[in-house]
């Protein structure tokens, strides 16, 4: 996990003024090798050989080669404005002067971090100092105070130094990789469901039987500012991985794609991208969960509201939030569902099934079942009428033959072919999620 620590520094007058001629020089040098990738289209060393024919003079080598891994960065992007498009367009009409822009244009020095070079071979902290290398002569180190805070003080064995002149102050940035501590866990699960007015938090035992459940409402996520939104959704995040971790378990969360299917833009996809923090809410929980060691595994979301709706919601008096948690945390189990609803065509729309439990009905397609039951639901074997078993035919899906099974499921087609029995099942590979790891 990569850890960054904010901080300042200061420098008498003299060595301030080199470590801006350093900062120029890099920069420079920066632009050279961005230059060398997009235009000359040099790769590897021929970059840093290319760099080293103007700069070798004003900077060692270690700094060119910082300078050349920068430029990789940015050449992923195409048309990189170098001190910022907004500055440009501000120079160019005369509200900004040249000197100006030139010093916010060349106004970082930058240090990669080296095990062998006692944490960073160019910029080095040391208790409330910092060093830096000076290029003009061997040994030769320019220093000066350093202020960061406490909490973040790494263990200095390999970190990276970012130097930063903004306002007339030079701001640092450390950054450093520690490895995460991962909780041991017991059995079971925290199944976690997003919505747009808080988190539902359902807590399963190892063979998916509810044991409690929560829902944190905060609606200002709805309306708020975006600092407001960060905050709230922050204080979510702190509090549904605590709870995690105070019960010893993983955590299990949908994996959302916010991806628009086709070229048309229509108004619900619209007001979901706009208002929902459903991605800020999962990388804050995901964050959090990576600092203090709670492990997060990601189903696919697909039906968890329907079936957490048909089969829980008033079986246990839960809302449709915290019944499709629990859908959530079984299916992080690696446990399908069995099936408890009927199946019936629709009455009113033609090719759409009714599935109907505990005064609950919810209309799917032919389609969206057929993958429901082949993916989600534990297969059982068919209901068939005695017509039908005399005919030797097998129940379809839209009703055509034979009778719809009431309550049970059809035989399900997986990777292997046509599974009718548990042992076939527990043969098929079928993969419901994967845990990640957030850096």
């Amino acid at each position: 996990m990569i850890k960054v620590a904010h901080g300042s520094a200061w420098f008498k007058p003299e060595v301030e003024a080199r470590i801006m001629e350093l900062m120029k020089f890099q920069s420079s040098a920066l632009r050279s090798a961005y230059q060398a990738i997009t235009k000359h289209k040099l790769k590897f060393n021929d970059i840093k050989n290319y760099v080293k024919k103007n700069y070798m003079s004003s900077l060692n080598q270690r700094f060119i080669s910082d300078a050349c891994s920068m430029a990789s960065l940015y050449a992923v992007n195409e048309g990189v404005c170098f001190g910022g498009k907004k500055n440009w367009k501000e120079m160019t009409a005369g509200d900004l002067s040249k000197d100006e822009w030139q010093s916010i244009r060349n106004s970082q020095l930058y240090s990669q971090g080296d095990r062998t070079k006692s944490g960073n071979p160019n910029i080095r902290i040391v208790g409330d100092r910092i060093l830096v290398n000076d290029p003009s002569g061997r040994g030769k180190w320019l220093e000066g105070k350093v202020y960061i805070p406490e909490k973040f003080n790494p263990d200095f064995k390999c970190y990276s130094v970012r130097l930063l002149m903004k306002k007339g102050k030079f701001r640092i940035v450390l950054s450093w990789t520690e490895e995460s501590v991962v909780l041991p866990v017991r059995e079971g699960a925290v199944g976690v469901d997003c919505n747009p007015d808080g988190v539902a938090m359902v807590d399963v035992s190892a063979t998916g039987t509810l044991l409690e459940h929560r829902y944190i409402r905060k609606q200002r996520i709805q309306f708020a500012s975006d600092n407001k939104r960060d905050y709230d959704t922050g204080l979510l995040a702190k509090e549904v991985v605590q709870y995690a971790y105070d019960k010893k378990k993983p955590i299990v969360l949908e994996k959302l794609e916010f991806k628009k299917k086709g070229k048309k833009s229509y108004k619900k996809f619209n007001r979901m991208k706009s208002n929902f923090i459903y991605r800020k809410m999962l990388n804050a929980i995901k964050q959090r969960a990576v600092k203090i060691g709670v492990p997060v595994l990601e189903i696919l979301p697909a039906f968890t509201s329907i079936l957490g709706q048909l089969k829980y919601q008033k079986m246990y008096s839960l809302n449709r939030h915290t019944s499709a948690g629990l859908v959530i945390a079984r299916r992080g189990l690696g446990l399908l569902e069995r099936e408890s609803f009927t199946v019936e065509p629709s009455k009113t729309k033609k090719n759409t099934l009714k599935l109907e439990a505990r005064d609950v009905s919810i209309a799917l397609t032919c389609k969206a079942f057929s993958w429901m039951q082949k993916t989600f639901l534990y297969p059982k074997k068919s209901t068939l009428t005695a017509s039908s078993l005399e005919l030797g035919l097998r129940p379809s899906i839209d009703g055509s033959i034979g009778e719809l099974p009431m309550g049970e499921s059809q035989p399900i087609i997986g990777r292997l072919g046509l599974i009718n029995n548990k042992q076939e099942y527990e043969r098929t590979p079928l993969s419901l999620g994967k845990f990640v790891q957030v850096s």
